[in-house]
């Protein structure tokens, strides 16, 4: 899987995975609470997410990827072929 986020983006995700709430994340990015789930809808939408939890999924396979390490406690990530 190969997707550009802007650091914004993988801001706003690290908030979710990390167990933030819409109004939580919202609040921490200064934003209001119907942009965040614009942006948390685009960045389904972005990377194939059908729920809250296959984003998180998808990010932490995604940062793995990457070399990096999402801040997800979740087991192992499934590919994006696997949540097809």
């Amino acid at each position: 899987m190969s997707v550009d986020l802007t650091q914004h983006e993988r801001e706003l995700l690290e908030l979710l995975i990390g167990g933030a709430s819409n109004k939580v994340a919202a609040r921490q990015l200064g934003i209001a609470l119907r942009t965040m789930e614009l942006h948390r809808q685009k960045l389904m939408n972005k990377l194939g997410a059908r729920s809250a939890a296959q984003l998180g999924y998808l990010y932490a396979d995604l940062k793995r990827r990457e070399g990096g390490q999402a801040t997800s406690s979740a087991a192992e990530p499934v590919s994006r072929a696997m949540a097809i």
